[in-house]
């Protein structure tokens, strides 16, 4: 007999900002090409899914849907050539998801490179992966959920 659970969509659309210092002359700015999703999942009593910055997903006290993957954020940084910056993440609990059943909120965001060190490339430019925790509650309403936040890079 096939089981038919329901389950849960989690996706992430992202916001994009420039953030320029007072003192540069040129703008540093940040594109979103790929948005953090935590995928499907069953609920069951609660717990979290985790989504690392290469995009691999794990579950504590939920139950995974082999055929759903999740993906990190991605983000493409430019601006000056070879240039430093910074990466502030949002801060936990800050970002909660939207959808049929109660919030559920995004925390320990983590990124590559770290928020203290991106370096611009030759070319301007340098790929930025996000990952998160999204946490679960116990008998989620299934359905999909979505919302947003932000990144912001700044020069050093």
């Amino acid at each position: 007999m096939k089981s038919c659970l329901p389950r849960i969509l989690a996706c992430v659309a992202l916001a994009s900002m420039v953030a320029p210092t007072s003192w540069a002359l040129v703008n540093i700015a940040i594109e979103n090409v790929q948005n953090l999703s935590f995928g499907s999942f069953v609920a069951g009593n609660g717990g979290s899914v985790t989504v690392s910055t290469t995009g691999n997903r794990s579950a504590g006290g939920v139950v995974l849907i082999p055929s759903s993957q999740g993906t990190a954020a991605q983000f493409t940084v430019s601006g000056d050539l070879n240039a430093t910056y910074t990466i502030q993440l949002p801060v936990n609990d800050v970002v909660s998801l939207t959808g049929p059943g109660n919030g559920m909120f995004v925390n320990t965001f983590t990124s590559t490179p770290s928020g203290a060190g991106g370096q611009l490339g030759a070319g301007g430019s340098q790929a930025l992966s996000v990952g998160g925790t999204l946490n679960v509650g116990s008998d989620q309403a299934p359905g999909s959920y979505s919302g947003t936040f932000s990144v912001t890079v700044s020069y050093n």
